[in-house]
């Protein structure tokens, strides 16, 4: 009886060697963004961080949380990495993977009134803005403005269209599908060569030893994920 416990016990720690520890999943804080980050489950970016994530080889566990909150919770190493990211909203250490996305945003006005190609357009004007997105302080600053906030792009662009704002400033990608759900393309013009500012979005690691091996892993992804057309793919989806 003995020998066969001891029999036993060696081939389970036989089994146990041979079996690969279970990975701990990537915990990855987000905040609503219309278009790219409908919930935990839905928007563009959501589609990228689960494709990449599968690319690196590691299991994701997405929380939404309200925009200010999801930095704190990161502060608090209650997350591995935030996304989508860019510099002037973080506000702790961080590691960044190579940049994911372009963020661009530009000034939408009436079809009836002139292009706003700069800043210092919107001086003394009526400007609406999206609520939790984060904006340049220079666009947020304008001497003399009138600053209107919504929670939804759709929201605005409502608002410019009645008249109630003179401006509305939005990311490129989300503004014209807000545009796009008023049927308001005819209406609605703004100068595609003239981003009023443009940031570089990617993940936000922890500067940890993990943090690292898992920025290198994500880094990687991205890099086979571009170079076969995949990150585009997801980018150009409207959906």
């Amino acid at each position: 009886m003995i020998k066969y416990y001891r029999l036993t016990l060696t081939a389970l720690l036989a089994l146990a060697v041979c079996m690969p520890l279970q990975a701990e999943s990537v915990r990855m804080g987000t905040f609503t963004i219309p278009l790219m980050v409908e919930s935990a489950t839905r928007g563009v970016f959501i589609r990228l961080a689960e494709a990449v994530a599968a690319e690196a080889g590691e299991e994701l566990v997405i929380s939404l949380f309200p925009t200010r909150r999801v930095r704190e919770v990161f502060a608090e190493q209650n997350l591995d990495v935030i996304f989508p990211a860019i510099d002037l909203s973080m506000n702790s250490p961080y590691l960044a993977t190579t940049a994911v996305y372009s963020k661009r945003v530009f000034a939408f006005t009436r079809v009836t009134e002139p292009l706003v190609t700069r800043v210092e357009d919107m001086t003394g004007k009526r400007i609406g803005y999206t609520s939790g997105f984060s904006y340049s302080s220079d666009v947020l600053s304008v001497p003399g403005a009138n600053y209107q906030s919504t929670i939804t792009d759709p929201q605005s662009i409502k608002k410019l269209l009645a008249g109630r704002i003179d401006v509305f400033v939005g990311d490129e990608k989300s503004a014209l599908r807000a545009v796009s759900e008023e049927n308001a393309g005819h209406l609605v013009h703004y100068d595609a060569a003239s981003p009023l500012s443009t940031h570089s979005v990617f993940f936000a690691f922890q500067p940890t030893t993990r943090g690292t091996e898992l920025r290198r892993r994500f880094n990687e992804a991205l890099g086979r994920m571009a170079a076969d057309g995949r990150l585009e793919t997801i980018l150009s989806q409207t959906r």
